[in-house]
């Protein structure tokens, strides 16, 4: 097989793993971001801050599926919305107090030196945090962009093509092979036919 062909073949070969790993990621980011909350009745989040690392990096994905307040424990890492801004962040619950009318937190990220300034309601909890798939959040983040999603779009659709371009490259090698082949054998059986009588 002649060096071209073995590198029209690899390359195809690259871009066809390269695509069904597209495809993969794309999948498994909308069974991370979609389907499982569907099932368990959670949350998907993506961490933008460092303030929970070494634990959960940031750029990491955690899902956070619901729980009772009374099965909340100093330990639990928890997503919880606070604020005005209805603002979301997970961190670990340092110890529960109990107040007139509930259940609260004191919590605090692991990288940070002090507790969160004040305590929460344990009815601000989102979900104790079940998942964590360190740095899939980029690529959530990515697919969850309008620009994000062509770009993604885009490089399959070109790797796609490039695939489909090297494959009719190789047939149309595997075809000049065969008349080349075919009109070889001809050329040897009319060779033979005309030596015979002499």
């Amino acid at each position: 097989m002649p060096v071209p062909h073995r590198i029209t073949r690899l390359a195809r070969r690259t871009l066809d793993v390269l695509l069904g790993v597209i495809i993969l990621v794309v999948v498994a980011i909308v069974v991370i971001a979609r389907v499982i909350p569907a099932v368990t009745g959670g949350a998907t989040f993506v961490v933008s801050g460092a303030s929970m690392e070494p634990a959960i990096p940031i750029g990491s994905v955690v899902i956070a599926t619901p729980v009772a307040d009374a099965q909340l424990a100093p330990g639990d890492i928890v997503s919880v919305r606070v604020g005005e801004k209805q603002a979301v962040f997970t961190h670990r619950i340092l110890r529960l107090v109990d107040r007139e009318g509930g259940t609260w937190l004191e919590t605090k990220g692991d990288a940070n030196d002090e507790p969160d300034p004040s305590i929460i309601p344990a009815t601000s909890v989102i979900g104790r945090v079940a998942v964590t798939i360190p740095y899939a959040g980029y690529a959530v983040w990515l697919t969850s962009t309008a620009p994000g999603l062509m770009f993604v779009l885009s490089l399959a659709v070109l790797v796609l093509a490039g695939a489909w371009l090297l494959e009719s490259m190789e047939l149309d090698y595997e075809r000049a092979r065969r008349r080349a082949a075919s009109v070889l054998t001809a050329s040897s059986e009319t060779a033979t036919g005309e030596a015979a009588p002499g």
